[in-house]
């Protein structure tokens, strides 16, 4: 069925089993047994009450309320690190990927020596050289110095692991952009077909380092720092919620990208299926708005402004709508489990105007009737 502008927008970013409806039902079942009732029985996250006052929008502030995430969530953080330069480290990961590309092809470092002759030739033949932001012009080697004492890496051996700025997360990016480039250097050495190996060759996997900043501000990452390089381990049991720098502007995103981010700190190690496959990022909206975040998941889900302007920014994998109908859902369970006033809860006035309506609306759908006419 063919969906209005405004629709698609709202609507989930990847396709759901089922359609969203069924999904999100049978899902926030599946999150419910595997981790029980108890964030059921907690209160929904009203932004405007949730967020301190006095929230300043600085990195010092952010850190803050993503530890008030955290303990809402019962996530203890004490070896999590939040930082707030995502899309310099995704920057800085590129280009020193391409130093591992240079590495892999000269068999300068322990790690890659041994590796198959014709994997190295691929590479030498087929990878691509990332261009600094700033053009040809810039150089690049200068360019990743300038991002590493930027996230506090800085180029010497630390003494203490304080002192290693976002270096970790880096190398992690790093690391991953080399194999992704690997991957698809084998693939174009291994079409037999030259047209569609240009076509290969030309495709784009990832941004340029220039734009993983524009193209990855409003993101948020979460990774294990425990192994960044083969055989290098800097912070053993640390893990990193990495986001970008514009969501401290708005508290809201902010606590969207956070119990997002952390919900993989949750499931990413758990049975729960789905949590390591094709559908883990819209499970993990799910799971923070178990744990009480749908108010902050369903207002961050569309900048209601951008709507007719050349790109339209939307935040998290479920999108407006499916949202909208989770926290429905979990509101629903939510009574039925604790009997606690009206079914339809004074909060449902911080919800923007279209999820709220939308709220409203799968609640009367669940019941059969409006809950105000049917006394719930």
């Amino acid at each position: 069925m063919d969906m209005s502008f405004g629709d698609l927008v709202r609507a989930p970013k990847v396709e759901l089993p089922g359609g969203a409806r069924q999904w999100v039902e049978e899902s926030l079942r599946l999150l419910i047994e595997h981790f029980g009732t108890d964030p059921l029985r907690r209160p929904a996250v009203v932004p405007g009450e949730f967020v301190p006052a006095g929230y300043d929008g600085s990195e010092t502030a952010g850190r803050e309320l993503c530890l008030l995430v955290a303990e809402r969530m019962g996530i203890p953080a004490g070896r999590i690190r939040f930082s707030f330069r995502l899309e310099k480290v995704v920057e800085a990961g590129q280009l020193l990927g391409a130093t591992l590309a240079d590495a892999f092809v000269a068999q300068s470092l322990p790690a890659f020596r041994g590796a198959a002759p014709e994997d190295v030739a691929a590479v030498r033949t087929h990878r691509r050289v990332p261009g600094a932001r700033g053009g040809a012009d810039c150089d690049a080697a200068a360019r990743l110095a300038e991002l590493l004492v930027e996230c506090g890496a800085g180029t010497d051996t630390p003494e203490d692991v304080a002192d290693v700025g976002l270096l970790p997360e880096i190398q992690r990016f790093a690391f991953l952009d080399f194999l992704t480039e690997l991957v698809r250097c084998r693939e174009i050495a291994a079409e037999p077909d030259p047209v569609r190996r240009a076509e290969l060759a030309e495709r784009r996997d990832r941004p340029e380092p220039g734009a993983a900043g524009r193209e990855s501000s409003r993101a948020g990452r979460w990774t294990d720092l425990t192994y960044c390089l083969p055989g290098v381990e800097l912070l053993p049991g640390h893990t990193a919620v990495m986001l970008g720098s514009d969501v401290l502007a708005d508290p809201t995103v902010l606590m969207a990208a956070v119990s997002h981010e952390l919900g993989h700190q949750v499931l990413m190690p758990s049975e729960v299926p789905g949590a390591t496959g094709v559908l883990r990022e819209p499970l993990t909206d799910l799971f923070a708005v178990l744990h009480g975040f749908g108010i902050a998941h369903a207002n961050a889900a569309l900048d209601e402004t951008t709507i007719g302007t050349p790109t339209v920014e939307t935040f998290g994998y479920l999108g407006e709508t499916a949202v909208a109908e989770a926290l429905a859902a979990h509101r629903f369970k939510q009574h039925r489990l604790l009997r606690d006033g009206p079914l339809l809860p004074a909060w449902h006035v911080a919800l923007d105007p279209e999820p709220r309506a939308r709220f409203v609306a799968r609640l009367d759908e669940l019941i059969g009737g409006p809950p105000s006419v049917l006394g719930w």
